[in-house]
């Protein structure tokens, strides 16, 4: 698909391909890696082969065919169709979920670089300092979450976020702050095999380092669900939900209709892929938390519309980040249950962070 989506006059051709494919992917996504070891449960996500999926299915309902472009975008790559060329190129599609250095993304935006340089080697030297720091971060924040419960949550056998033998509000701060973790912690599982990649790529494919933007743009400096979701989280999944969610349900339901289908079907993305670990999960909580940060950016619009001004402002950021975790704190507990938090780690377990961990907590408990 990858290739066929790069020649002229073959979109009869991808969307005949595609029922099997999409199949192809919901049986290999739930083939099961574990072994009964609920150790290896994490194994069975299918966030890898369920992104595939939906981005086999932009590619076979795309229009124009899709054309590499230099790094400065000020011009079109050769139009050679060649097999050969169509080969060479059908590894970028699919681990470049962006469209950096193609023709196709529509309305993305970038963030810029602190440090920007066209040089190959100083880029690589930096992205080794971001993968150290984005790997420490990750294991201090899995360190940070087992320490709170080791027994329950902090294990492969997982755990809610709730002890009903605590005091109320003990009980809820608990659960905000291992929640506030577990948000930095899915920000550096995100960061740290990006910044590898992002080297392998440009030392074997000598890629420019302009096809290797930074993910996030501060997105803790979010002072609106709108500008987090618009612009400051990452865009990986933009043209995705875009396509199977923002056209479609905008046809059917206008330009809200099509703001709640792009939501949607991140949910429904995020729902699967938990579930196919194996150990549960709650479709209210997970597909529920994406369909109210819709509703969120609704209520901005408005907001807007009625008052005259954007929310923003220190006021927007307590907004901001009170809404996320008034429906995100459930969401963190089913990944407590399905033993996620207890079984996530760099490869070979290495724990960088863990002497750090260790001495604060020895200190606090002085």
């Amino acid at each position: 698909m990858a290739v066929l989506v790069q020649l002229s006059g073959t979109r009869f051709y991808r969307l005949a391909l595609l029922p099997v494919t999409v199949w192809l992917a919901w049986r290999g996504a739930f083939v099961d890696m574990s072994g009964g070891d609920v150790k290896q449960a994490q194994a069975n996500t299918m966030i890898i082969v369920s992104s595939v999926a939906m981005r086999v299915t932009v590619w076979a309902s795309a229009q124009e065919r899709f054309r590499r472009q230099d790094p400065s975008k000020k011009r079109n790559d050769s139009d050679s169709e060649s097999i050969y060329t169509a080969l060479w190129n059908a590894w970028d599609l699919l681990v470049n979920p962006r469209g950096i250095g193609w023709n196709w993304p529509r309305g993305l935006i970038l963030p810029k670089p602190i440090f920007e340089t066209d040089s190959r080697v100083t880029f690589i030297f930096l992205s080794a300092a971001r993968l150290t720091i984005n790997a420490f971060g990750f294991d201090a924040c899995l360190q940070m979450i087992r320490i709170l419960s080791p027994e329950t949550f902090g294990s492969a056998n997982g755990g809610s976020l709730f002890d009903g033998t605590l005091p109320p509000m003990l009980e809820l701060a608990r659960a905000v702050l291992v929640s506030f973790f577990t948000v930095w912690l899915a920000y550096f599982t995100i960061q740290w095999p990006y910044q590898i990649m992002a080297i392998v790529w440009v030392i074997l494919f000598q890629q420019h380092p302009s096809q290797w933007p930074p993910l996030f743009n501060s997105p803790w400096l979010s002072t609106s669900l709108s500008e987090l979701w618009g612009r400051r989280w990452h865009q990986m999944m933009r043209e995705l939900l875009v396509t199977l969610g923002m056209r479609p349900f905008g046809y059917l339901f206008g330009p809200l209709g099509g703001l709640m289908g792009a939501f949607l079907v991140s949910g429904i993305f995020h729902d699967i892929e938990l579930r196919s670990i194996g150990r549960g999960g709650n479709s209210a909580s997970l597909i529920g938390f994406w369909v109210m940060c819709g509703v969120g950016v609704v209520l901005e619009r408005v907001w807007k519309k009625s008052m005259g001004r954007s929310v923003g402002g220190i006021l927007g950021w307590i907004w901001t980040f009170g809404w996320l975790a008034l429906w995100g704190v459930p969401v963190v507990d089913e990944w407590a249950k399905s033993g996620r938090l207890g079984t996530l780690s760099l490869p070979g377990n290495f724990a960088p962070s863990l002497p750090l961990v260790t001495f604060v907590q020895r200190w606090i408990e002085l």
